[in-house]
């Protein structure tokens, strides 16, 4: 019996008395090979096989993490799919064949590399769009209805914007012309508005379009509207593009923010 199906049988119960004492004998004497029995104890414990209890078990904390991930909603059906691989390989080997045995710890090795992989982009996605949940915040757009400032068309459409009207907003806002003092500011609300919608190319048009006013003051806002809004669409190279850009320069807007933006 080789290293690999005597660990399997000692984990499964099946090893003999006399067996098992040797075997864990061996383990208090050849450290490397008890690690080898606690990886794949690990392994089988991500389909949930029933094993023997080993000690030291200095791989839980790491192993479970992910096993406890992977029971979330977004990946059961991917963890039910290689559970299913796991349970048919193993009652293939009930089976008496002519042809040899493809080790079930090779087959949970796979099946672990999968989930992790699984494991890693979907939590890195996720960790995207958290940014942009945790960072946007409409109400610091500049307000005119504070200021009193009732006679503007941007006033009227900030009221709308508040009162989550935002189809109407937009149309309201949309007839500011390009020429007028009050442009970046419609832009700015639009751009809100699409983002509500959750219309997200047309919100990074409009952002990208405040960008590029370079008589307005403030145009940086534009790049920091456009970061979110890759962020929250998960585009990655988008969002280091703009972090790169807004980082240029410490005057930028949310130039400190974006520092502490670590993805």
């Amino acid at each position: 019996m080789d290293t690999l199906d005597l660990i399997d049988q000692y984990l499964k119960g099946n090893l003999l008395e006399d067996e098992k004492i040797a075997f864990e004998k061996k383990m208090e004497e050849d450290q490397i090979f008890k690690e080898e029995v606690l990886i794949q104890k690990q392994l089988f414990n991500i389909h949930d096989f029933h094993t023997k209890k080993v000690e030291n078990e200095f791989y839980n904390s790491e192993l479970e993490l992910i096993k406890n991930k992977l029971k979330s909603k977004d990946n059961l059906i991917l963890s039910n799919k290689i559970k299913q691989i796991g349970l048919e390989h193993k009652s293939n080997n009930l089976r008496e064949t002519k042809v040899k045995k493809i080790h079930p710890m090779y087959i949970l090795a796979a099946s672990i590399t999968i989930l992790v992989a699984a494991y890693l982009v979907f939590f890195n996605s996720t960790s995207l769009s958290n940014y942009y949940e945790e960072n946007v915040d409409w109400n610091e757009l500049p307000s005119f209805i504070e200021k009193n400032d009732t006679q503007t068309i941007v006033s009227k459409g900030e009221e709308l914007f508040k009162e989550k009207k935002y189809n109407e907003a937009i149309e309201v806002l949309e007839t500011v012309k390009e020429f007028d003092k009050w442009y970046p500011y419609a832009l700015l609300y639009i751009g809100a508005s699409y983002d509500e919608l959750n219309e997200n190319e047309k919100a990074i048009n409009t952002f990208k379009r405040i960008s590029q006013l370079t008589d307005y003051e403030d145009n940086s806002r534009g790049y920091w509207y456009q970061l979110l809004l890759y962020l929250k669409i998960n585009d990655k190279n988008k969002a280091l593009e703009m972090k790169k850009i807004i980082l240029e320069n410490p005057s930028h807007y949310k130039y400190l923010e974006t520092k502490e933006l670590d993805f």
